[in-house]
């Protein structure tokens, strides 16, 4: 046993198995991981990952970028988690291209200080500061439809007719403003559980995102900044938007103006980031970076988190 936090890492993945099974074991240390494949991939190329502490989920979604069909697949893997046998002070979201530049010694001493602070980072987009191109993207509806091809053509015709979202909506009565983050954090079990609540239970908040721009980067940070309980305990960032980097708390990334694929070249400024993974990291490609990572972590120190 550990005197550690119980973690559970969920992961969502759609090709490269070897690269998600040494993601996997990179961080084993009493966790468990809940695994989503995307309903387009073959599960089978994954078998090489399958432990007893590893856990398919059953309920898979085709995925569609940038549409409620991503945040589906996200509460498919909360609810797996909460529902598991074992509660866990940290739920952690990761895609199965990252890589830890810490060890999961190294995160669990570090998370046992955090003391109920919720990694979660967001900014509020209904204000003056946010630039004109973050208003465009979310203010612009995007109708969430069968074919990818009608729900472009349904986009086009509304901003044709000057139709424009709101970037709030109303729930129970309250008016709710929309916040954006990423789709990359870590929460106790505690927010987990209201974040499922509010998805299952109030129809407004579905239907508000339903034809948003991106909402696997934005539901859930709107949930938890809108409840007064959790807010104080997440990390908001004011003033105007910069990048999605500077609102991903642990994870280095590099879009410059596209994800960029990690490799030894990489090396200095992922060690110099403080952040506690990076991503893309990618089978092949990225083969000596993760072996010069490894080799890091065996004699790494204990220094806290720099961006946080």
């Amino acid at each position: 046993m550990t005197d550690g936090p119980s973690i559970a890492y969920l992961i969502s993945a759609h090709t490269d198995a070897p690269q998600l099974g040494r993601l996997i074991r990179a961080l084993q240390r009493d966790a468990q991981f809940f695994i989503h494949i995307d309903a387009k991939s073959d599960i089978s190329a994954f078998d090489c990952v399958r432990a007893a502490n590893v856990h398919f989920i059953p309920d898979r979604v085709n995925v569609r970028w940038g549409t409620l069909l991503e945040v589906e697949y996200q509460m498919n893997l909360i609810r797996a988690a909460v529902r598991f046998a074992q509660h866990f002070d940290r739920i952690f979201f990761l895609s199965g291209m990252d890589y830890p530049i810490w060890s999961a010694e190294r995160i669990s001493a570090w998370l046992r200080e955090q003391q109920g602070r919720e990694l979660l980072q967001g900014i509020c987009i209904d204000t003056p500061e946010i630039g004109e191109r973050q208003k465009e993207m979310y203010t612009v509806a995007r109708p969430f439809l069968p074919s990818q091809k009608l729900s472009i053509l349904a986009r086009m015709l509304l901003r044709a007719v000057g139709y424009r979202k709101k970037r709030h909506f109303r729930v129970d009565g309250q008016t709710w403003r929309l916040y954006k983050g990423s789709a990359w954090w870590c929460i106790s079990q505690e927010l987990a559980e209201y974040v499922l609540q509010v998805y299952e239970t109030k129809p407004a908040v579905k239907r508000y995102f339903r034809s948003s721009f991106g909402p696997a980067e934005t539901l859930i940070q709107t949930i938890a900044f809108n409840a007064p309980q959790w807010a104080s305990r997440c990390i908001l960032s004011e003033g105007p938007y910069v990048s999605l980097a500077a609102l991903t708390p642990l994870h280095f990334i590099d879009y410059n103006p596209v994800i960029k694929v990690m490799d030894e070249t990489d090396y200095p400024r992922l060690l110099q980031s403080g952040k506690m993974f990076c991503r893309k990291v990618v089978s092949g490609t990225s083969d000596r970076l993760v072996e010069m990572l490894d080799k890091a972590k065996r004699g790494e120190s204990t220094e806290p988190c720099t961006n946080l």
